[in-house]
């Protein structure tokens, strides 16, 4: 059993050199988008792993058969291994189908099925490493190296992974990459159901957070882009374009009114009817751009 975990420590050590190796030759590794994706998602997966083989660690800690935490540490590495793989594949399917807010019925309906279906693969995969590799293989109580009770612990834990990536926006652009590019951006493209649309800036009234959501407010409706607030800030003309809240940026063009109401709160009333609230600090910004009334 320690030649199997060396091996596979050696390969994985082998394996970053090479990485590393190759990316430096073409850029600095830690200015390659797709590495560093990659960098976070293995880290996020090695989490995970750690996680889950500390909690099985303590959970047969009273075991006199109990094996020790690295050997479960590998163990449980070679189990989540496939996560990485899983990981792009449900970001294909939200670019595909929309997310859990924004896809249609069938949609909602494929996201079903492929959690399903990465869960019982994942599982397949579960039963063949513990078989072969699992330091429980010995253990009283045990079948296939692992107790019962793994099986159904780890098939929901899958089927949360999934969902919980549905609800992640896309990773931001670093801020140095945000720095080189300096042009604002003039129109997005956003998915409602199986169709894309493309809105101009112009277009947009007032932006709302929403969760892991930005909701760009236009004449032609409302559309969900995977963004968040700070990023879109970033992104679009300070010239027409003020967060004058935590939740809220709003185009200056569509300010129809400013207001104060009864608490001394300012509120600013957009051309669509709609009535947001202003910030100590959104009030400021607002100063900088558009003349108020003292």
């Amino acid at each position: 059993m320690p030649r199997i975990y060396l091996f596979i420590g050696l390969r994985g050590i082998k394996t970053a050199r090479i990485i590393i190796m190759e990316t430096e030759r073409r850029n600095s590794i830690f200015h390659n988008t797709t590495v560093r994706g990659l960098i976070r998602v293995l880290i996020g997966v090695g989490t995970i792993a750690g996680v889950m083989a500390g909690a099985i660690a303590w959970r047969v800690a009273h075991r006199p058969d109990a094996p020790t935490l690295f050997p479960i540490i590998g163990w449980q590495i070679l189990v989540w291994l496939p996560w990485v793989a899983y990981y792009y594949a449900v970001r294909y399917l939200v670019r595909r189908l929309g997310t859990y807010q924004d896809a249609t019925l069938a949609g909602l309906v494929l996201h079903v099925l492929a959690a399903l279906l990465i869960a019982i693969s994942h599982l397949a995969w579960y039963w063949q490493v513990s078989s072969l590799t699992s330091p429980f293989l010995e253990a009283d109580g045990t079948r296939y190296g692992v107790f019962a009770f793994f099986f159904v612990f780890w098939f929901l834990i899958d089927l949360l992974l999934y969902w919980a990536i549905l609800a992640r926006p896309e990773p931001e652009e670093d801020t140095h990459e945000q720095k080189e590019n300096s042009v604002t951006t003039e129109r997005f493209a956003v998915r409602k159901g199986r169709s894309q649309h493309i809105v101009r800036t112009t277009d947009i009234h007032w932006i709302e957070a929403q969760g892991y959501y930005a909701v760009l407010h236009t004449d032609s409706g409302n559309f969900l882009l995977r963004r968040s607030l700070t990023r879109l800030e970033d992104e679009l003309d300070p010239a027409n374009f003020i967060r004058v809240h935590r939740s809220t940026i709003i185009n200056v063009n569509h300010i129809h009114s400013l207001k104060t109401n009864d608490s001394g709160s300012q509120l600013v009333m957009l051309t669509d009817g709609k009535c947001r609230g202003v910030s100590r600090n959104g009030r400021r910004k607002l100063r900088s751009v558009v003349p108020l009334a003292s």
